[in-house]
């Protein structure tokens, strides 16, 4: 049985330094190894690579990672051999395997593994919680299992450490009665609402809270967060569930309507932070990170006393529970076991101290595991071990302003002039032609073509000479059939990388780097990139490449290949493409009942909303909602004085300001309609949609404000008064105000999902059949990719960044590819900028002795980008950058072969089908 003090044998001190040739050295050593056992999505985090990272720049650490590979289909006596083992639960980890590796192996463990087993149940937290002093809210049990299951070990750990018998004096109470609507009795004990019900199994979140009739009665009901919720009220009588083991806990109005969160390290440091309570309106309040919003608070002397009791009492030294706070007292209510601060440098800091002056001093007490037992270290536990050796990432751009468009018609012999004679379309694009251009402008301003929309020019003009430095900014002319000798002049811009999408590129950089420095830092050994021609795709390879490189000259960009061929947009898909947004409009259009609908097909799973009311009434909907908002608009900017206007934002970015604004969304509802009736296009989805996501990341404040009533908006200029708030005081919910445009944004969300999918297929068929059409030159050298993790001995590592198309369809090849995967095509939300999918290749070796080949398999992992559902309420700092979400295994381990031969098929069918 594990002992996380007690010292080891000193066996094996003697052995000679040969055995231990293929392990890390370290000034004609070997470094101590820190094993990082647990599953990936926790093992791989940001948090736990700041931590290792910390440790590892003391330069007296290696660093062995595991893997899911490993856990879950190795025996544990090929499990690499470590000195330090990391290792917690988390969904899908075997702990009794990993036990039975303690046991083995018998490194030193951070967290005792076999005390996990006490935070399986609440029963047992609560009894454990009491034996040790640290004082619970009060509650009742009822048990319709036998009460708690005991691990053996468990158990006799509890006795010879703590001196009491788990369960010992748990009786068994099954009978409940609920005596009138606010009073349950519990065998021979009662408890009022409100309070709480906790399933006994600690893995289940699904708690309710039941308010007494004098509060109006109900439940709210918590669950696991999705997306921005954390918790629902039903209202109306409630009874408890009949269905389970359940503890019934007295309801604790805590202060300023929060929880606090401790999380210890060691019995020395304690780190707090306070969220708000999920019982207040169930509403999650979120950062650019996507992560809950907390605040650091101090620890009572009391609270710091129970943070230690429960780090030893628990056995784990990285350890987070709750505390609740009421009228001057604190209890604690739950245990969670290993547990990261999420984003702060301090807590990383502090963190990386403990561990390493806790490791340095087992260091002086004793000799580690591998020196134990010769015949079972060395390259049948270190180099044998699954290890990751290709990496390839096909990755989209990261967040860039809308593509906009300004036109007019003109016959001034100036701005005609710049055809230089031409009978046919001129684009002008250097910064000498578009100065050129804007001379024009000026002098069609100063000596103005009797017909020429003098407005217009002086609008033109000045979107021209803001936009002028900006790549991709151009200008279009266009010969007019006419006698008079007009011409149409075009300004375009837009669809450049924004600063977020700066700071996004490289800060997924930077993680990326991170990660595979501790995973194999040889994979940064040969490394290639591979770009669009687009403009912000290189933007985004320069800011991702300068971090994840750590080369802030840029001068990689010279090896970076460009790639348009593969890359970029393919003219083949095209037609294909355009049936869909054809069957598209049609089943949009068709304005008779759902199950009538002609263009309607099987594979078409609407959302419940939007099948509800159905396709034409929905986009009818979204349009009145559009033409309410810009006629607030239009009324805001006709009775506000420019100094107002400035009041609603005083400052822009992305060049911006609040014409092109207005310009823009009034652009957007005429593209919505048609004389009288609603015409649809799918690419008005995706222009409505971006919009609303970059004005909400962008321009909140005047996206917020400028559709309010005018009424409203008068109110909102007033100034405010002086309030003075207390500094414990939980800071209100950032919610955004305005209804009509959370509406809008919400349909457009639904909207764009369904459209923007199905614009690369309907049927399967059709999906195949676009997305090898768009994608094959990409599909064929991602099979050479991983052909070559085979034949070469170096590791590798190659990004491919392209645009959105290329994601859909590569995505959509995959899963008609006949890989397992871990989710539905119908379950893949919105693939958002970065949005990312990464084939990994682990290599095992085998024994030295061994007469077997060197095994591969493959990992595919996948991140849906800077997403974010609930973008209007989250919280955006100056960079108005959200961040990347953390990619998650899309399939299970495949074997290599395996996974080869199925996409192979995909390019054979292609080249079967085009004979």
């Amino acid at each position: 049985m594990p002992n996380m003090d007690s010292p080891m044998s000193e066996l094996g001190m003697q052995l000679s330094q040969s055995h231990f040739m293929d392990l890390p050295q370290f000034e004609g050593r070997t470094k101590p190894i820190i094993g990082i056992c647990a599953m990936d999505s926790k093992a791989r985090s940001k948090a736990m690579a700041n931590i290792l990272e910390r440790l590892q720049a003391t330069d007296r650490y290696a660093v062995v990672f595991f893997g899911e590979k490993t856990i879950l289909d190795e025996d544990v006596e090929v499990w690499p051999a470590c000195d330090f083992l990391i290792s917690f639960f988390s969904q899908g980890f075997p702990l009794e395997k990993a036990l039975q590796y303690v046991q083995l192996r018998k490194p030193f463990s951070v967290n005792s593994l076999v005390r996990q087993f006490l935070l399986f149940d609440r029963r047992v937290v609560l009894e454990m919680l009491h034996h040790v002093g640290v004082p619970t809210p009060f509650h009742v049990v009822v048990s319709r299992d036998g009460g708690a299951r005991i691990h053996p070990l468990l158990q006799s750990v509890v006795e010879q450490r703590m001196g009491f018998r788990l369960g010992a004096d748990s009786s068994e109470v099954s009978e409940v009665e609920e005596l009138d609507p606010d009073t349950l009795r519990v065998g021979t004990r009662t408890i009022r609402k409100p309070f709480v019900e906790k399933p006994c199994d600690a893995e289940d979140h699904n708690i309710y809270i039941y308010y007494a009739q004098a509060q109006g009665g109900g439940v709210r009901r918590l669950f696991r967060k999705i997306g921005n919720k954390s918790s629902e009220f039903v209202p109306g009588p409630a009874h408890v569930r009949t269905d389970g083991s359940y503890i019934y806990e007295e309801f604790i109005s805590v202060d300023n309507a929060v929880d606090v969160k401790v999380y210890t390290v060691g019995n020395s440091y304690a780190h707090a932070e306070t969220r708000k309570s999920p019982v207040v309106d169930g509403h999650v309040r979120r950062n650019s990170e996507g992560k809950e919003m907390r605040f650091v608070t101090a620890l009572t002397a009391e609270e710091r006393e129970y943070a230690r009791a429960v780090s030893k009492a628990f056995g784990q030294r990285v350890c987070g529970f709750d505390i609740l706070r009421t009228s001057g007292k604190s209890m604690v209510m739950d245990v969670n076991g290993w547990s990261f601060v999420k984003g702060n440098d301090a807590y990383y800091d502090h963190t990386a101290r403990i561990l390493d002056a806790r490791f340095q001093e087992a260091l002086r007490r004793r000799w580690f595991a591998r020196f134990v037992d010769p015949d079972t270290v060395g390259r049948a536990t270190y180099e044998s071990r699954w290890v990751l050796k290709g990496v390839f990432s096909v990755c989209r751009h990261a967040d860039r302003t809308p593509k906009q468009k300004t036109k007019c018609v003109l016959q001034s012999p100036a701005v005609v002039a710049l055809l230089d004679g031409s009978a046919s379309e001129v684009t002008l694009r250097s910064p000498n032609e578009l100065s050129r251009a804007l001379d024009a402008l000026d002098a069609a301003q100063r000596n103005p073509h009797a017909d020429d929309p003098l407005a217009r020019i002086a609008h033109v003009r000045d979107v021209l000479a803001r936009k002028i430095a900006m790549p991709g900014t151009k200008v279009q002319l266009k010969p007019q059939r006419s006698p008079c000798g007009s011409v149409q002049l075009i300004l375009k811009w837009g669809g450049e990388c924004t600063h977020a999408g700066i700071v996004q590129s490289q800060d997924l950089g930077e993680n990326m780097r991170k990660d595979l420095l501790l995973i194999n830092r040889s994979l940064l050994d040969d490394v290639r990139m591979y770009s669009s021609a687009e403009r912000r795709v290189l933007s985004t390879v320069a800011a991702y490449g300068a971090s994840f490189l750590d080369d802030s000259s840029a001068s990689f960009m010279d090896r970076v290949s460009v790639r348009a061929d593969m890359l970029d947009d393919s003219t083949d898909a095209k037609d294909e493409m355009e049936v869909a947004k054809q069957q598209l409009r049609g089943f949009f259009n068709f304005s008779g009942p759902l199950a009538q609908n002609p263009y309607s097909s099987p594979a078409m799973q609407l959302p419940p909303e939007l099948a509800e009311q159905g396709p034409h009434e929905f986009l009818h909907e979204m349009y009145d909602i559009i033409a309410r908002l810009i006629a607030r608009m239009e009324r805001n900017f006709a009775h506000l004085s420019p100094a107002q206007l400035a009041q609603l934002q005083p400052d822009w970015c992305c060049n911006e300001n609040a014409e092109l604004f207005r310009e823009r969304w009034k652009k957007i509802l005429s593209s919505f309609k048609s004389d009288d009736s609603v015409v649809y296009d799918p690419a008005k989805a995706g222009e409505l949609y971006d919009s609303l996501k970059y004005d909400a990341l962008h321009n909140r404040c005047f996206l917020e404000r400028i559709f309010m009533s005018s009424e409203d908006l008068s109110r909102e200029l007033l100034p405010e008064p002086e309030q003075q708030t207390s500094e414990s005081e939980y800071p209100p919910d950032p919610l955004f105000s305005q209804q009509d445009v959370r509406t809008l944004y919400y349909k457009a969300k639904q909207l764009f999902d369904f459209v923007t999918r199905h614009e690369y297929g309907i049927e399967p068929e059709q999906r195949r059949k676009i997305g090898i059409q768009a994608s094959v030159p990409l599909l064929r050298q991602l099979i050479q990719d991983l052909q070559a993790v085979r034949s070469e001995s170096q590791a590798r590592t190659c990004f491919y960044f392209t645009k959105k198309s290329h994601i859909y369809t590569l995505l959509n090849l995959v899963f008609l590819s006949n890989m397992p995967t871990m989710a539905s095509y119908d379950k893949v939300g919105e693939l958002d900028y970065l949005t990312h999918i990464i084939f990994e290749v682990y290599e095992r070796k085998p024994d030295a002795d061994a007469d077997v080949q060197r095994e591969y398999s493959v990992r595919i992992g996948f991140s849906p980008g800077a997403n974010c559902f609930h973008i209007l309420d989250t919280n955006i700092d100056d960079t108005h950058a959200l961040k990347v979400l953390p990619r998650k295994n899309f399939t299970h381990h495949i074997p290599l072969e395996s996974a080869i031969s199925m996409l192979q098929h995909l390019v054979e069918d292609e080249c079967v089908t085009e004979k």
